[in-house]
């Protein structure tokens, strides 16, 4: 795996950490009006659906981080090659090989209906049943299927097909997997701004003599 191989991947991995904060962002937002609208049943309804696709959004992107840097799979000549450009990533920006929140096997098990269910927008959403229960403020939706998930505002902890998915230790995750990006990418500008420091200065003093 060469250089420009491993930048096109960190520079992937640096937009995933930004659509996974972004998201977080708008769970904060999302909650803070559930509770400035929790006397109005159709404004509560509206913040719940802003909870639920954020909280959707945030381990869509998540899984995509999940898959740069800790594949599920790695069987095969393919899936070596793979697991070893993996570990080439992990080793540049200082990531644990086992434990990290983002290598999580629940993200790679549902990576599909979260996307399946962020995409279906519209009348035929699948989860268009949610409330506020009124005793610990858990959020909770019900699908076509009638499969049940839920989330706890003050604490983050989201439960989807019985895994649950602790938020706040994700986004944590993500936002230092980011700084740790931004640092490996200034590092690499660094040898160029020196170089560019010293044709400057060595043209300075051509007009000089």
């Amino acid at each position: 795996m060469d250089a420009k191989e491993i930048l096109v991947d960190i520079k992937q991995a640096e937009l995933q950490t930004e659509l996974v904060l972004d998201a977080g962002k708008e769970l904060d937002r999302a909650i803070r009006q559930l509770h400035e609208w929790s006397e109005d049943w159709d404004c509560q309804r509206r913040a719940c659906q802003d909870i639920y696709d954020a909280v959707h959004l945030i381990l869509i992107h998540s899984h995509q981080l999940s898959r740069i840097f800790w594949p599920a799979k790695c069987c095969g000549e393919l899936g070596l090659d793979i697991c070893h450009k993996a570990m080439a990533l992990r080793e540049e920006i200082h990531l644990p090989d086992l434990q990290h929140p983002l290598r999580n096997e629940a993200l790679w098990r549902h990576a599909g209906e979260f996307d399946h269910s962020v995409r279906d927008k519209g009348a035929t959403r699948r989860y268009s049943a949610h409330h506020l229960t009124s005793f610990n403020q858990v959020i909770t939706w019900m699908d076509n299927e009638a499969m049940f998930c839920w989330l706890e505002p003050s604490t983050k902890i989201f439960v989807f097909h019985s895994e649950e998915f602790a938020l706040t230790d994700l986004l944590d995750a993500v936002q230092q997997l980011q700084h740790n990006i931004r640092q490996y990418l200034k590092k690499l500008q660094q040898p160029n701004l020196n170089l560019a420091r010293l044709d400057f200065y060595h043209y300075e003093k051509q007009w000089a003599n």
